[in-house]
């Protein structure tokens, strides 16, 4: 049992029949149905919490491949010089003074400029930052959303990642099947087929794309079992079919077993 299996196993127990108030068991027409409807309706709660626990683990690593990122990339600060006037060596010296005065006032109304303006460009970039952030995160659920829907593993996803991403699969490659509906069979087929998957690594990114939607993906969805529309063959068939009696009941119809 998985854990999201866990989350709901009390929802439903297995055997057991769906009871009317008063604990009688419900002997109507539509028992069968309701069952039916109820467990459906366990199991997409089991799909949307397997959903939501491949996007939080995602976020996670995202959050965590950020911070080693910056940490490895933070420059340096060299501290800022600022031009400050130079008090005049005569103090009395009332034209060098004011001078100085003016050039102060200009110097403080520059730094302040200076901060408002990094103030606004930093809130700017935390703004884009994160809007792109949310975005990504939407992809995200979206594609762990549809991976369930496919009937493809999670844990054999996140397998699938991490191989693909340990083989220099692009960015602009990797969002590119995020973004397909189908995305989470595309890196599944990936994984169990690895000289198609080199094959792919080793084009550009508009290439790729076009092998993916040309040959990749019908493979990828060829193997999933596709749900027929026809009603249920009947299982009490009169007429002149087929007969099913065996040779001793052809040879002795009346014989009777006690």
């Amino acid at each position: 049992m998985t854990a999201d299996e866990a989350v709901v196993e009390n929802e439903i127990v297995e055997g057991q029949p769906l009871t009317l108030e008063g604990g009688q068991p419900d002997s109507s027409p539509d028992t069968e149905e309701k069952q039916e409807n109820k467990a459906d309706g366990i199991q997409k709660r089991i799909n949307a919490l397997t959903a939501k626990r491949y996007e939080e683990q995602r976020r996670a690593d995202a959050a965590e491949a950020k911070l080693r990122e910056l940490e490895s990339a933070k420059p340096v600060e060299a501290p800022q010089v600022v031009d400050v006037p130079s008090l005049p060596e005569d103090p009395y010296d009332s034209e060098a003074m004011a001078k100085y005065h003016r050039d102060m006032a200009a110097n403080q109304v520059k730094v302040a400029q200076d901060a408002a303006k990094k103030a606004f460009q930093d809130s700017q970039k935390v703004g884009q930052e994160e809007r792109q952030k949310a975005a990504q995160q939407q992809v995200i659920a979206t594609y762990a959303s549809n991976a369930v829907n496919d009937d493809v593993d999670i844990d054999k996803l996140r397998a699938a990642e991490a191989v693909l991403g340990q083989e220099g699969i692009s960015p602009m490659l990797g969002q590119h099947i995020m973004m397909d509906k189908h995305g989470g069979k595309i890196a599944e087929y990936l994984y169990d087929n690895p000289i198609v998957r080199h094959e792919l690594l080793a084009l550009d990114p508009v290439s790729a794309g076009i092998k993916i939607a040309n040959e990749i993906k019908p493979q990828a969805l060829s193997s999933t079992p596709k749900v027929s529309n026809a009603p249920d063959p009947l299982t009490d068939v009169h007429g002149g079919g087929v007969d099913t009696k065996d040779e001793f009941e052809r040879k002795y119809p009346d014989t009777v077993f006690i």
